[in-house]
């Protein structure tokens, strides 16, 4: 008789926002702005609340938290209760977030009731909720979690993802990139793509001047990375819809990419990105 097994993925995933019916459970983290706690849900904290509050606080830096032993353990003692004897577990990028080392940590305290299959995306956003997703649709096929997990390590070892950021002020202060970044980046009045590593680190992909030439950086990076195979690109945005639509449109004119999925940037990932920023994700089919 096979197992009972569930998919599981983070708040950062952006599957609050995907539009077709999923049985995710999501871990959530916390933002912490000015002190005060909310959990990383659009129910309870909208991306507009976001983008108000940092525009209203321009001295404060949005914060995050990862779960804490307490709040993981209630999220899989409700799987168990729902009757999964097992579950994929899919977390943001380990090197961004102590989300999964957290889980790693609780994993013995849980083992009697419920086997937990750990995998760090190495990534953040939506590459998180595609790989959830995969993982749920591979299951509703009939594969076992043995081939679920291989599979899932050839899509993230294949995926990409890349950001335009304002400025590196976010990513710097809470330690994602280097002060040394920070300061040639304001020195030089730069506008840096950002690139999420193999290894799940967030590096400096290009330095450009303008934010139009980081959006012609990043059609140039889409064309090259898609021309050897099947991909699904999707975009990424916080705060402007106006820098959304102008990349969209160069996607569209550059690339012929129509149409594309888009995907906002929860306010999680957005405290460390910047509210103004704007992304493509490459997944291979």
């Amino acid at each position: 008789m096979s197992r009972k097994v569930a998919v599981a993925a983070m708040s950062t995933s952006g599957l609050d926002y995907y539009p077709h019916p999923h049985n995710i459970a999501l871990l959530r983290l916390k933002l912490i702005l000015g002190g005060v706690t909310y959990s990383d849900d659009p129910k309870r904290f909208s991306n507009e609340q976001f983008v108000r509050w940092v525009k209203e606080n321009e001295l404060l830096l949005p914060k995050t938290s990862p779960p804490n032993r307490l709040e993981i353990t209630k999220f899989f003692l409700n799987l168990a209760d729902q009757g999964y004897e097992e579950v994929i577990f899919i977390a943001i990028s380990s090197k961004l977030s102590k989300s999964y080392q957290n889980v790693l940590d609780c994993i013995p305290l849980l083992k009697d009731k419920i086997k937990i299959h750990p995998f760090d995306s190495k990534s953040g956003t939506f590459t998180e909720g595609w790989l959830a997703l995969e993982a749920e649709r591979l299951l509703a096929q009939g594969w076992d979690v043995k081939k679920v997990l291989t599979r899932l390590e050839v899509v993230r070892n294949n995926s990409y993802v890349f950001f335009g950021v304002d400025d590196l002020t976010y990513l710097v202060k809470n330690g994602r990139l280097s002060s040394a970044s920070q300061f040639l980046a304001n020195v030089l009045r730069i506008k840096p793509l950002i690139r999420v590593e193999k290894d799940g680190t967030a590096v400096v992909a290009e330095r450009v001047f303008t934010t139009s030439r980081a959006m012609q950086a990043l059609c140039h990076r889409v064309k090259e990375l898609t021309s050897t195979g099947k991909y699904s690109v999707f975009t990424l945005y916080a705060g402007s819809a106006e820098l959304h639509r102008e990349m969209q449109i160069m996607l569209s004119e550059q690339n012929g990419l129509r149409n594309l999925p888009a995907y906002p940037i929860t306010p999680a990932i957005a405290s460390h990105v910047g509210p103004y920023s704007f992304g493509v994700g490459i997944v291979p089919l």
